[in-house]
């Protein structure tokens, strides 16, 4: 019997890492044997749920924020050995395809283009169309966006020369099917790909009991098929133009905001029919996760919305979110939400309001208690709170105990109980074992670890810095790092404060499910 994280929130634990942050040897992690053997690590250590970042095929600036799709997988992910299997690759394309790569972080412009080139090769090899089955609803458009997008070089859809493929004419539109279809086939084979490969790992990582938290960013890149094609329901013009982007007024992070850059939505548009591109998004996303991370919450009681010719996040206003009324038509078209509030940043008592109306979990987040708001602090912990020691966009716990000033440091010590050497970093860190067995004794329904911290790592391993525009994301754990982590321990600490099966099983308020294992 195993526990299922979907309908309810047991008491349990999980580990932070995102798919790209694997070893593997193609220079970015991907979806194969490398997962099965994190997903096999997380079972036998007592985790039960396994967070990654957005999985959607990401942009120009390989952020996994800033997708061409809402929808589509990135298609760099998808491992190169399932080619060999189905007799599309040959052991020599497998060399090239992992010759000249990094095995420390990823190099997105080279991996990417290999990871083309194979996939080029792969379909030319088809004697079939196999993935002539596969047809979600937002593939063809998708398909269509990614096909004019190579025709032109990759530039973003509104640099287009082409004046009526950039205003989306539906005359322009037909011609490019027509004219392109030998890509757009090229483009549906690849999301095939990823869909079979994606689909094969999460039904084995169900088996295994572990639950998959994907992660939903609240908006979608200026340069994305949904743009393109739907800009309807966007801040724009008739014509194309931003009339306002999204961003953050100065915080934690930035002290002079952040600006995003990606078109905010017309609410009152997306409201009048229902919110069906929403419901439409989520029900996909409930598709290929077990639970979803509702990035930037506060959003959708309040966004910052700033002039698009504005020169700083600054410049923004807080404008009126859609509210209760988005989450209302969702639940009523899709039953009841497993979703994660990513409540941080600027939370006002409105924000609060809408958090506890609509039944989500909440975020903390132990670092931030000891920066001023004491309600991250494991004491002030509640069972409907997700609780982390730092999320993908905060500096390893290691390096956030050498940044602060010795006062909050010695405080932040006290407050652990901590008396030994904490400078001492590797996966058998003292400190960090600390703070995360106070993660786990909090009353938090759920507990998630970052990778960084059970290996006991520096500033150099942080996945992401808000509002630096490069060199993010590109971090990996090298092949030996999850032999190297004390499982035992782990596995020890679920069994002690009852984030394990056993325990969950003990409980009679879990939702629990049965599965077979092979």
């Amino acid at each position: 019997m195993d526990m299922c994280l979907r309908h309810n929130f047991p008491r349990s634990s999980g580990v932070l890492l995102p798919v790209s942050m694997l070893h593997s040897p193609f220079g970015i992690g991907v979806i194969g044997a490398e997962a099965v053997e994190f997903i096999d690590f997380l079972s036998a250590s007592g985790f039960h749920a396994w967070q990654i970042l957005p999985l959607e095929h990401t942009g120009i600036s390989f952020s996994p924020y800033k997708c061409v799709s809402a929808f589509a997988g990135e298609p760099m992910l998808i491992d190169p050995r399932m080619l060999l299997e189905m007799g599309l690759a040959t052991p020599d394309d497998l060399t090239e395809r992992a010759e000249g790569v990094s095995v420390d972080y990823v190099d997105y412009n080279v991996v990417r283009a290999k990871q083309l080139t194979l996939l080029r090769v792969a379909f030319s090899r088809l004697n079939d169309k196999p993935y002539s089955r596969f047809k979600p609803f937002w593939l063809d458009n998708y398909a269509l966006y990614m096909a004019i997008k190579h025709r032109f070089g990759d530039i973003p859809w509104y640099d287009w020369p082409d004046e009526e493929l950039r205003s989306h004419s539906l005359p322009a539109i037909r011609r490019a099917k027509e004219e392109l279809s030998d890509e757009i086939a090229f483009n549906k084979f690849v999301q095939w790909l990823f869909h079979e490969q994606w689909a094969r790992l999460k039904e084995y990582a169900t088996r295994r009991g572990v639950s998959i938290i994907g992660d939903m960013p609240i908006y979608v890149a200026e340069d994305s098929a949904e743009v393109w094609s739907r800009r309807n329901l966007f801040d724009m013009d008739a014509d194309g133009s931003f009339l306002a982007i999204g961003g953050v007024p100065p915080d934690y992070f930035n002290p002079d905001g952040q600006l995003w850059g990606n078109p905010v939505y017309n609410w009152s548009r997306m409201r009048k029919d229902g919110y069906k591109w929403w419901v439409s998004r989520v029900k996909a996303a409930l598709e290929r996760y077990d639970i979803i991370r509702l990035d930037h919450f506060r959003g959708f009681e309040s966004y910052w919305r700033v002039p698009a010719d504005a020169d700083s996040a600054k410049e923004g206003k807080w404008t009126k979110g859609p509210g209760m009324s988005l989450f209302k038509a969702l639940e009523e078209e899709l039953g009841h939400l497993p979703l994660i509030a990513e409540d941080l940043g600027d939370i006002t008592d409105d924000v609060k309001t809408l958090l506890k109306d609509s039944g989500f979990r909440g975020m903390r987040v132990m670092q931030f208690g000891f920066l001023g708001d004491e309600s991250h602090l494991p004491h002030n912990f509640n069972k409907y709170s997700i609780a982390y020691t730092g999320t993908h966009d905060n500096t390893t716990m290691l390096a956030w105990m050498f940044e602060l000033t010795p006062e909050v440091r010695e405080q932040a010590l006290s407050y652990l109980g901590f008396e030994g050497d904490w400078s001492v970093g590797g996966p058998n860190c003292a400190i960090n074992k600390a703070w995360i067995r106070l993660l786990f004794t909090s009353t938090a329904s759920l507990a998630i670890v970052p990778i960084q911290d059970m290996l006991g790592y520096g500033s150099d391993a942080r996945t992401n810095i808000p509002g630096k525009p490069d060199g993010n994301w590109r971090f990996r754990i090298r092949g030996e790092a999850l032999r190297e982590i004390d499982a035992g321990f782990y596995a020890a600490l679920n069994k002690t404060y009852r984030r394990d099966n056993s325990a969950a099983m003990d409980d009679n308020k879990l939702v629990l499910h049965n599965t077979m294992e092979e």
